[in-house]
């Protein structure tokens, strides 16, 4: 929803809030005793304002806080990714880094796929494998046939994933089905947008994004109220404006009497 939008969704509720206004002005034709219906009229059009015209406002919030923070931010965002080794891992990686707007990608980790691992080699595993291997920190067998793999930055991920099978395979036996290349890929805030469209056409599977302007949406997203409060809300607003239409008479001759007031005691 674009800025024009938005000011003509506000513009029609406050038409539809003007209009229980000038209801409302009516009472001394239509009788105070029908205070009530212009109570209940004031809650039914501020609820109905409030679900196709605020509502829709207050949900678009956090992408329009998006595109500010994308204008002004200079921190990077972190794309997380993944790629299947079923492809070019080194060739999708470098054509990754020459998407526009990227500034680095890392390989953060693997995971893999593979025959039943034994309770017995478990510890084994998890011991030996970045003494096996340097390009390897550390492994963890998450269950009884996954296993991550978190390697240094600098490490080619072919060349550790093969390395890695035919280690696994020769001390224990256990065989490799498939496995996956968990990327970060640093991108200007700007160029996020496109580069998480751009992606999936180079066989890259985003699973996160991470970052200054994240943290900030998400906090926006948490403080914004749920639609069913502010569609409440509107509507008690509608019953306040049916309120100051039927008082509007004895409001302005109080405000009246007491910037008179004012007034002479600013004299004396």
């Amino acid at each position: 929803m674009g800025p024009l939008a938005v000011i003509l969704m506000i513009i029609l509720f406050l038409l539809l809030m003007a209009f229980v206004f000038s209801t409302a002005l009516l009472t001394p034709l239509i009788g105070k005793k029908n205070l009530l219906f212009v109570l209940a009229l004031g809650f039914v059009v501020g609820i109905i304002g409030g679900a196709f015209f605020i509502s829709p406002v207050f949900n678009d919030i956090p992408d329009m806080a998006r595109y500010f923070y994308q204008s002004t931010s200079n921190s990077n965002e972190i794309i997380e990714a993944n790629i299947s080794t079923d492809v070019d891992v080194n060739k999708v990686i470098a054509d990754i880094k020459n998407l526009e707007g990227v500034k680095g990608v890392e390989t953060v980790g693997i995971t893999m796929k593979t025959t039943p691992i034994g309770s017995d080699w478990k510890k084994s595993l998890e011991s030996r494998a970045s003494i096996a291997n340097p390009n390897v920190t550390s492994l963890k067998v998450e269950n009884s046939d996954t296993i991550t793999v978190n390697t240094k930055p600098e490490a080619d991920p072919p060349a550790t994933i093969k390395s890695l099978k035919n280690w696994i395979m020769l001390v224990s036996g256990i065989d490799s089905r498939y496995s996956i290349v968990q990327l970060q890929v640093q991108v200007e805030p700007a160029q996020v947008d496109e580069v998480v469209t751009k992606l999936p056409q180079l066989q890259a599977v985003v699973t996160g994004i991470q970052g200054p302007m994240e943290e900030n949406i998400q906090g926006l997203k948490n403080a914004l109220p749920n639609q069913s409060n502010i569609i409440i809300l509107c509507g008690v607003l509608g019953v306040i404006t049916g309120l100051v239409g039927v008082f509007i008479d004895s409001i302005l001759k109080n405000l009246g009497g007491l910037w008179k007031k004012l007034k002479e005691s600013k004299k004396r």
